[in-house]
């Protein structure tokens, strides 16, 4: 009898004993699914996903120097040129994917053309683009604004409008970079169009010769999904 009895007590302890573990797994596997949850809700994009497509432009303020683009006439007095400030209309139009709500990268186009009275000068760029924006989870009342680069090749162009001096070219580097904020002005077709002010640094440099421009205005994006965003 009491052989039975302490058998009786050990099976009933061993059943109390997996019925703890189960209840202890249970709530783990509860607190583990709770935490994935959060983990993956930071994961999804809030603001920015999709794709990204838009453009920028505005009045940019330009000087270019250099000589013509034939090595024989490069670094020869004879054939240098130099603008006093330009003015005139400067434009970038791109496709990217939003990678994140922070960072967006792709491809872009840039052209700038300006006058003065005597002179004129254009400029073209091809490359990259990327933006981000570092502030998104620090200040949000600045999440929403960037900064961004470009780099690619590219072109430019000087001439003085008599003729009266030697046409200035190259065609070799691009780089651009900027700062930019974006407001949202529509929720269509599941996704969002934003636009903003923008402001923007840009050169085209080669050994022949050079310009930059700074420009001001606006940015236009349209996101084709807008996450997790109402």
């Amino acid at each position: 009898m009491r052989f039975g009895a302490g058998m009786a007590a050990v099976v009933l302890g061993l059943v109390g004993l997996s019925a703890t573990g189960t209840a202890h797994a249970q709530g783990g596997s509860k607190v583990a699914g709770a935490e994935e949850e959060e983990w993956l809700r930071d994961l999804r994009p809030e603001r920015r996903n999709g794709v990204v497509l838009g453009f920028s432009t505005g009045i940019g303020f330009a000087g270019a120097s250099g000589y013509p683009n034939d090595a024989k006439r490069i670094d020869n007095p004879a054939f240098y040129s130099s603008s006093p400030l330009l003015l005139g209309p400067s434009t970038s139009i791109f496709l990217m994917g939003a990678l994140s709500d922070i960072v967006s990268f792709g491809f872009m186009v840039t052209t700038a053309s300006f006058e003065s009275s005597q002179w004129r000068s254009s400029a073209l760029g091809i490359g990259f683009r990327v933006e981000a924006f570092p502030l998104y989870h620090l200040v949000p009342l600045l999440r929403d604004t960037a900064i961004y680069a470009q780099l690619g090749g590219g072109g430019m162009s000087l001439e003085a409008k008599g003729g009266v001096f030697p046409k200035a070219d190259t065609a070799e580097a691009f780089v651009g970079a900027g700062v930019h904020h974006e407001l949202t002005l529509w929720k269509v077709l599941g996704g969002r169009l934003t636009a903003g002010p923008m402001i923007e640094l840009d050169a085209v440099a080669g050994q022949s010769a050079q310009a930059h421009w700074l420009t001001g205005g606006a940015r236009v994006v349209f996101y084709t999904s807008r996450g997790s965003m109402k």
